[in-house]
């Protein structure tokens, strides 16, 4: 081996090991960091079900946005991601065209997370939270 391929070999090493490697996890931590900001805007809403019997139809609605889940099991839980369109509104979760419950203001953008939980008494628990990331930014 000649000087100059082996000093040429032991440069190019260093400039990976102390330069692009660091550089290129910077470059993910970075691009990973833009992800969570971006889904942490997007609000959510979380039924579970615990009323001891299976749903055969449950539509979740909020901010002008809807969506129906068949035969939602014991146990399960379904979600409705709200996409950035539609203004704030309450929600509302029906089953067979009956609304069981309707609360809980929400935006559609802005890290919500609503949690509904029916149970088999007729009662509805309901927690929300909002994204940390939102929290922060605020």
């Amino acid at each position: 081996m000649s000087a100059t391929f082996r000093r040429n070999l032991l440069t190019d090493w260093w400039k990976l090991r102390r330069v692009r490697w660091p550089l290129l996890g910077l470059l993910t931590l970075g691009l990973a960091a833009g992800v969570a900001l971006f889904r942490s805007r997007a609000s959510l809403v979380i039924v579970y079900n615990a009323t001891g019997s299976a749903i055969p139809e449950l539509t979740i609605s909020a901010c002008s946005q809807s969506r129906v889940f068949r035969e939602v099991g014991e146990r399960e839980s379904v979600h409705l991601t709200l996409a950035p369109r539609g203004g704030e509104s309450d929600i509302t979760v029906a089953t067979n065209g009956v609304a069981l419950w309707r609360g809980e203001y929400i935006e559609p953008a802005g890290g919500y997370r609503v949690t509904v939980r029916l149970r088999g008494d007729g009662q509805v628990e309901t927690s929300s939270t909002i994204s940390w990331w939102q929290t922060w930014l605020r």
